[in-house]
């Protein structure tokens, strides 16, 4: 995923307590940089002279120049998405922001408040990566959702029926989120569901059903076929995007969850238990294909006397920095994983001139690199081993390596 660095929240808030307290959770929470205004007037210094790169801005509804909300106006008339802190709420306010369209609104008092704001900052960048498909037969409808569903940055593709639906799935395997509705032409919604449950699990793509029916038996019907939520039209925007957000974060949270059985506790790599299953599956695809396949084992030399002059720490620092040097050229391998004092290298993608190149760079990469632990810096060395001959399993190449 793409820096945070060059992308500056503003936070518009005239006092400066609470400008501060807000600048610091933000930054604490979500890694964004952030920048204060403490009225209108800088505010518009910022934007007119294009001094920052902002991703988005959260605002005071009532500054001392702008007591009446004309901040958030001006904001969004930059098109910059805007979040509106307010220490007061009522009916009246709610209907000016969503007639604005602003991404949402917080009491800038509440503590509780202040963390569901850094998780909708989080979720909207994640957003950026993240595809919808909508299965409305309405267009009246599908603009409502599309519109609301751009607003919070997510790629939206658009279906008018449920046959639609799955030329779009076919064609965009990634799409993480499906909102359909139950009366459509061609294909329905139970129909869809159904068929889509075929090929994709609750865990990678979560279905949100919608309908104009309130019936207790419809929703029922629609989470039995496999929907994960359901919503009933007409829905109020903060129900939408509550139901939208609560149910990709569950996903990511299960995507999380195998992802740490997969990572190595140390290093930014996989450990050797998905070293060894991804690995024969792309020996046996290999295999399959008549192609080659390269085997690396990357390892410190003399790590055992870092560890005795330096201490342990140093020798993970230095397991470290070899790690980060792997990844710097892991354009063309598929996997990089450890074990122990050992890093893995498999690759199905490059021929193996290219793949001893990139490992001779990986090494030099690293003797030329200091590893600093606290006051201490020191050079060590890295040396591989390889192999690209077509071993009948992936097990004997390992075990011919390892020998």
């Amino acid at each position: 995923m793409a820096d945070k660095s060059g992308q500056t929240i503003l936070v518009v808030e005239n006092s400066t307590v609470q400008a501060r307290i807000i600048s610091e959770h933000i930054q604490s929470c979500t890694s964004f940089p952030t920048r204060i205004c403490a009225s209108l007037a800088d505010l518009q210094t910022i934007l007119e002279n294009g001094e920052e790169s902002v991703f988005l801005a959260v605002l005071n509804l009532s500054l001392k120049d702008a007591p009446n909300g004309e901040a958030v106006d001006y904001i969004l008339s930059k098109g910059v998405p805007c979040i509106v802190l307010t220490a007061t709420f009522n009916t009246e306010l709610r209907n000016r922001f969503l007639e604005k369209n602003v991404l949402d609104y917080f009491d800038k008092s509440n503590r509780e408040d202040m963390d569901n704001m850094v998780d909708l900052i989080e979720r909207l960048w994640s957003n950026r990566n993240c595809k919808v498909v909508i299965a409305e037969d309405s267009s009246t409808a599908r603009r409502v959702m599309l519109r609301l569903l751009q607003q919070h940055n997510f790629t939206v593709l658009e279906a008018a029926n449920g046959k639609e639906a799955l030329e779009q799935l076919e064609r965009h395997p990634d799409v993480k989120l499906l909102i359909t509705d139950y009366e459509m032409g061609e294909m329905d919604g139970f129909e869809l569901v159904s068929l889509v449950r075929e090929t994709h699990s609750k865990e990678t793509l979560a279905i949100i059903g919608v309908s104009a029916h309130s019936s207790g038996a419809l929703t029922a019907k629609f989470l039995k076929n496999g929907a994960n939520d359901f919503l009933n039209k007409p829905f109020e925007v903060e129900e939408f995007n509550c139901r939208v957000s609560k149910n990709l974060n569950e996903i990511d949270r299960i995507h999380a969850i195998k992802e740490a059985h997969q990572r190595d506790f140390l290093a930014p790599v996989f450990n050797r238990k998905y070293f060894i299953e991804t690995g024969r599956e792309l020996h046996n695809q290999a295999k399959a294909q008549g192609a080659s396949l390269g085997l690396a084992l990357f390892s410190i030399d003399g790590l055992g006397a870092v560890n005795a002059q330096y201490g342990l720490d140093a020798g993970d620092a230095a397991l470290l920095r070899l790690a980060v040097c792997l990844d710097h050229h892991a354009g063309n391998w598929d996997i990089v994983a450890r074990n122990a004092n050992k890093f893995y290298v498999l690759t199905i993608r490059q021929g193996t001139e290219d793949f001893v190149q990139s490992l001779e760079a990986v090494r030099d990469e690293f003797a030329a690199s200091p590893v600093r632990r606290h006051q201490t810096a020191f050079t060590v060395q890295a040396s591989f081993v390889y192999s690209a001959k077509p071993y009948e399993s992936l097990d004997a190449m390992l075990a011919a390596l390892e020998g």
